[in-house]
């Protein structure tokens, strides 16, 4: 392990040396905050094509305040993209982000060929805790296929995301799990719980999997399946009578599941929602969290992508649901992304919320193009 932290510094050092810029992308091209609000780059792209796509956000803030953003970072994110998991921070409440900070670096020469989903979090002892899922595919396939075999790697970091030390994951891979995602989330008296979703070769190849880590991150145990619906990219919220989980569905233009627990996570409850795309469109991965003015609400985000035979934006909407009745609500659209056959930025999405203070709202998300050149976005909203 001391070789691989040693490694993944020294990789760090280079990266974070290496001359970036805020991506150019023209007015007419950019996001576009729906009502109040406005949208700039977060984390530009790197000049270096190796680490110039940027996607999939995840966003924490620390016991410091620190904004720590883990996202990935490789060519594109297909099966042989070379995505790699990597951090920067902020420390002036998100108006600027460090440069890439890559923690391990995969690709078709490597271990394995691409990393693409996440999970983050906070444990009770302040450190921030991170996973990284890792995946052998074919030459030209996309996310999603079986793949040739899987792994999940972690990190803490006692110093707000600056420094990581590589965590115990033995049981979670190689070939067991397969992806994770989104939250990691502390329990009170039960540590550290995530989710994930299996692929192959692991068995099963399908369903959705949890895991619980009772030293803070260090360790975590095995496994276990919780639903085996057809779904993936599951994010976690967790509140003091009631676990529920929000599921991208692999069938059906990516229509939401959503699952429940009222027993501390030991049993489910696995349900097709409404939460669905507008006509045209497929919707990426679900995000949700418990409104902070009302513990009774969960505020929901699909991010609705569209699809080739339109030109209507791409667009992350907001939904809102009562804890105990899981039934959702549309309520406006948050951002939208100009679509144009001349516009090259058509890989996006995947929107997390971090709250600042009151009705005022951070949400991250990627868009730029789908090989090369993509910025992680950071857009100013309110949501009340």
């Amino acid at each position: 392990m001391k070789t691989l932290s040693a490694c993944a510094s020294l990789l760090a050092i280079l990266i974070g040396s290496a001359s970036w810029v805020q991506a150019e992308v023209p007015a007419e091209w950019q996001p576009r905050v729906v009502g109040d609000g406005s949208v700039r780059v977060a984390v530009a792209a790197p000049k270096d094509l190796r680490f110039a796509h940027l996607s999939w956000p995840k966003a924490v803030r620390a016991a410091d305040g620190t904004i720590v953003l883990a996202y990935t970072a490789g060519v594109f994110h297909g099966d042989h993209g070379g995505g790699s998991p990597a951090i920067s921070i902020s420390t002036d409440d998100g108006k600027t982000f460090s440069a890439p900070n890559v923690l391990r670096e995969f690709g078709p020469d490597k271990d394995y060929t691409q990393s693409g989903n996440l999970a983050i979090g906070l444990a009770d002892d302040g450190a921030l805790v991170l996973l990284a899922m890792a995946y052998t595919g074919g030459t030209g396939k996309t996310v999603g296929t079986a793949g040739l075999g899987n792994n999940i790697y972690g990190w803490r970091s006692t110093d707000s995301g600056r420094t990581w030390t590589p965590t115990d994951t033995s049981k979670l891979g190689p070939n067991i799990t397969g992806s994770v995602f989104g939250r990691i989330v502390d329990v009170p008296g039960q540590g550290l719980i995530v989710l994930g979703h299996y692929r192959g070769p692991s068995k099963p190849d399908a369903g959705i999997w949890l895991a619980q880590s009772k030293d803070q991150g260090r360790t975590w145990g095995e496994p276990r399946a919780i639903t085996d619906a057809a779904a993936a990219e599951p994010v976690l919220v967790v509140t003091e009578n009631r676990w529920v989980a929000f599921l991208r569905g692999k069938k059906e233009g990516g229509r939401q599941y959503v699952a429940h627990s009222d027993d501390s996570g030991k049993t489910w409850s696995t349900a097709l929602s409404n939460l669905a795309p507008t006509p045209g469109h497929g919707l990426a991965a679900p995000f949700a969290v418990v409104n902070p003015n009302n513990p009774k609400e969960l505020l929901v985000l699909t991010n609705e992508r569209a699809g080739s035979k339109i030109t209507t934006p791409s667009n992350v909407t907001l939904w809102r649901g009562d804890i105990d009745k899981l039934e959702w609500t549309k309520d406006r659209k948050l951002v939208e992304m100009p679509k144009s056959d001349d516009n090259p930025n058509k890989d996006l999405g995947y929107p997390w919320l971090l709250h600042k203070e009151g009705d005022q709202w951070q949400l991250y998300f990627y868009y730029g193009r789908g090989r090369g050149e993509c910025a992680i976005w950071v857009a100013d909203v309110t949501i009340k």
